[in-house]
Protein backbone atom coordinates (compact mmCIF):
# COMPACT_ATOMS: atom_id res chain seq x y z
CA UNK A 1 0.00 0.00 0.00
CA UNK A 2 2.36 2.30 1.15
CA UNK A 3 4.70 1.94 -2.54
CA UNK A 4 1.39 2.53 -4.52
CA UNK A 5 0.80 5.65 -2.57
CA UNK A 6 4.03 6.98 -2.61
CA UNK A 7 4.05 6.21 -7.04
CA UNK A 8 0.87 7.98 -6.93
CA UNK A 9 2.28 10.59 -5.22
CA UNK A 10 5.14 11.26 -7.47
CA UNK A 11 3.34 10.75 -10.79
CA UNK A 12 0.76 13.94 -9.07
CA UNK A 13 3.73 15.89 -8.52
CA UNK A 14 5.40 14.94 -11.75
CA UNK A 15 2.14 15.98 -13.92
CA UNK A 16 1.64 19.32 -12.09
CA UNK A 17 5.22 19.94 -12.40
CA UNK A 18 5.22 19.82 -16.58
CA UNK A 19 1.85 21.22 -16.53
CA UNK A 20 3.09 24.50 -14.57
CA UNK A 21 6.18 24.11 -16.67
CA UNK A 22 4.34 24.37 -20.12
CA UNK A 23 2.91 27.30 -19.41
CA UNK A 24 -0.98 25.46 -18.61
CA UNK A 25 -3.43 27.19 -16.89
CA UNK A 26 -7.00 27.66 -16.91
CA UNK A 27 -9.04 29.22 -19.67
CA UNK A 28 -10.11 33.05 -19.16
CA UNK A 29 -11.25 35.70 -21.48
CA UNK A 30 -8.84 38.02 -23.41
CA UNK A 31 -7.75 41.28 -21.74
CA UNK A 32 -5.79 42.25 -24.69
CA UNK A 33 -8.24 45.19 -25.18
CA UNK A 34 -8.12 46.22 -21.84
CA UNK A 35 -7.86 50.66 -21.66
CA UNK A 36 -8.66 50.64 -25.37
CA UNK A 37 -10.57 53.44 -26.55
CA UNK A 38 -13.41 52.47 -28.38
CA UNK A 39 -15.89 55.03 -30.09
CA UNK A 40 -19.35 53.37 -29.72
CA UNK A 41 -21.72 54.19 -33.13
CA UNK A 42 -24.96 53.26 -31.81
CA UNK A 43 -29.15 54.46 -31.34
CA UNK A 44 -30.18 54.80 -28.28
CA UNK A 45 -32.13 52.05 -27.78
CA UNK A 46 -32.26 50.26 -24.21
CA UNK A 47 -29.98 47.36 -25.60
CA UNK A 48 -27.71 49.62 -27.18
CA UNK A 49 -27.74 51.56 -23.62
CA UNK A 50 -27.05 48.24 -21.72
CA UNK A 51 -23.75 47.56 -24.21
CA UNK A 52 -22.39 50.98 -23.87
CA UNK A 53 -22.88 50.49 -20.18
CA UNK A 54 -21.15 46.81 -20.02
CA UNK A 55 -18.35 47.83 -22.46
CA UNK A 56 -17.56 50.74 -20.08
CA UNK A 57 -18.20 48.95 -16.41
CA UNK A 58 -17.54 45.14 -17.15
CA UNK A 59 -15.27 44.85 -19.80
CA UNK A 60 -12.49 47.56 -18.79
CA UNK A 61 -12.79 48.93 -22.20
CA UNK A 62 -13.04 52.85 -22.14
CA UNK A 63 -15.97 53.93 -24.64
CA UNK A 64 -15.73 57.53 -26.07
CA UNK A 65 -17.28 60.05 -28.00
CA UNK A 66 -14.72 61.80 -29.45
CA UNK A 67 -13.37 61.17 -32.88
CA UNK A 68 -9.84 60.61 -32.03
CA UNK A 69 -10.32 57.03 -31.38
CA UNK A 70 -8.32 54.25 -33.19
CA UNK A 71 -11.19 51.42 -33.08
CA UNK A 72 -14.73 52.26 -34.04
CA UNK A 73 -17.76 49.79 -33.13
CA UNK A 74 -20.71 50.97 -35.54
CA UNK A 75 -24.09 48.78 -34.34
CA UNK A 76 -26.34 48.58 -37.26
CA UNK A 77 -29.00 46.45 -35.60
CA UNK A 78 -29.50 45.17 -32.58
CA UNK A 79 -32.28 43.10 -31.54
CA UNK A 80 -34.57 40.50 -28.90
CA UNK A 81 -37.17 38.67 -30.65
CA UNK A 82 -39.59 36.73 -28.50
CA UNK A 83 -41.74 33.97 -29.77
CA UNK A 84 -43.24 30.86 -28.50
CA UNK A 85 -40.97 28.23 -28.34
CA UNK A 86 -43.71 25.25 -26.47
CA UNK A 87 -47.22 25.21 -26.21
CA UNK A 88 -48.93 23.18 -23.81
CA UNK A 89 -52.74 21.69 -23.05
CA UNK A 90 -55.46 23.84 -24.19
CA UNK A 91 -52.46 25.77 -26.37
CA UNK A 92 -51.11 27.79 -23.37
CA UNK A 93 -47.46 28.88 -23.70
CA UNK A 94 -45.01 26.91 -21.98
CA UNK A 95 -41.68 28.64 -22.79
CA UNK A 96 -40.76 31.58 -24.55
CA UNK A 97 -37.35 31.32 -27.14
CA UNK A 98 -35.54 34.97 -27.54
CA UNK A 99 -33.78 35.56 -30.51
CA UNK A 100 -30.79 37.94 -29.79
CA UNK A 101 -29.22 39.47 -33.24
CA UNK A 102 -26.31 41.87 -33.23
CA UNK A 103 -24.66 43.38 -36.55
CA UNK A 104 -22.25 45.61 -36.91
CA UNK A 105 -19.00 46.56 -38.62
CA UNK A 106 -15.60 47.72 -37.14
CA UNK A 107 -13.39 50.58 -38.36
CA UNK A 108 -9.88 50.59 -37.07
CA UNK A 109 -7.66 53.29 -38.16
CA UNK A 110 -10.42 54.92 -39.92
CA UNK A 111 -10.46 51.23 -41.83
CA UNK A 112 -14.06 50.05 -42.37
CA UNK A 113 -13.61 46.41 -42.25
CA UNK A 114 -16.79 44.28 -43.17
CA UNK A 115 -20.39 43.30 -41.58
CA UNK A 116 -19.91 40.88 -38.13
CA UNK A 117 -23.53 39.15 -36.91
CA UNK A 118 -23.68 37.74 -34.11
CA UNK A 119 -26.57 35.82 -33.16
CA UNK A 120 -27.79 33.68 -29.82
CA UNK A 121 -30.53 31.53 -28.48
CA UNK A 122 -32.37 30.81 -25.43
CA UNK A 123 -35.34 29.34 -24.36
CA UNK A 124 -37.32 30.43 -20.97
CA UNK A 125 -39.77 28.85 -19.14
CA UNK A 126 -43.10 30.97 -19.16
CA UNK A 127 -46.17 30.51 -16.38
CA UNK A 128 -48.82 33.21 -16.86
CA UNK A 129 -49.44 32.78 -12.54
CA UNK A 130 -45.80 34.41 -12.18
CA UNK A 131 -44.73 37.09 -14.89
CA UNK A 132 -42.56 39.18 -12.71
CA UNK A 133 -40.13 35.43 -12.39
CA UNK A 134 -40.54 35.95 -16.66
CA UNK A 135 -39.64 39.57 -16.54
CA UNK A 136 -36.70 39.01 -14.16
CA UNK A 137 -35.38 35.90 -16.44
CA UNK A 138 -35.64 38.07 -19.73
CA UNK A 139 -33.52 40.76 -18.12
CA UNK A 140 -30.67 38.18 -16.84
CA UNK A 141 -30.99 36.48 -20.57
CA UNK A 142 -30.74 40.07 -22.08
CA UNK A 143 -27.46 40.94 -19.59
CA UNK A 144 -26.09 37.32 -20.72
CA UNK A 145 -26.61 38.19 -24.69
CA UNK A 146 -25.04 41.32 -24.21
CA UNK A 147 -21.95 39.99 -22.33
CA UNK A 148 -21.59 37.07 -24.90
CA UNK A 149 -21.75 40.08 -28.33
CA UNK A 150 -19.06 41.45 -26.38
CA UNK A 151 -16.60 39.02 -25.78
CA UNK A 152 -17.80 38.42 -29.28
CA UNK A 153 -16.04 41.61 -30.22
CA UNK A 154 -13.36 41.29 -28.22
CA UNK A 155 -12.24 38.22 -29.80
CA UNK A 156 -12.79 39.84 -33.07
CA UNK A 157 -10.87 42.92 -32.64
CA UNK A 158 -8.15 41.21 -30.59
CA UNK A 159 -7.66 39.53 -34.43
CA UNK A 160 -7.95 42.42 -36.10
CA UNK A 161 -5.70 44.56 -34.56
CA UNK A 162 -2.90 41.27 -34.74
CA UNK A 163 -4.03 41.25 -38.97
CA UNK A 164 -2.70 45.50 -38.53
CA UNK A 165 0.23 44.60 -36.67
Amino acid sequence: MKVSSFICLKSIFAITFLLSSCGYELRTYSNSLDNQAIQLVASDSTLNIELENQLSLGHNLATTQDSKSAISIKVLQHDIKRFVGSSGSGARTTQVRLDYKIIYTVEINRKTQKEYLFEDTRYIDFNQSDLLAFEAEEEISTQDFIGKSIRNMEFILSSLLNETK
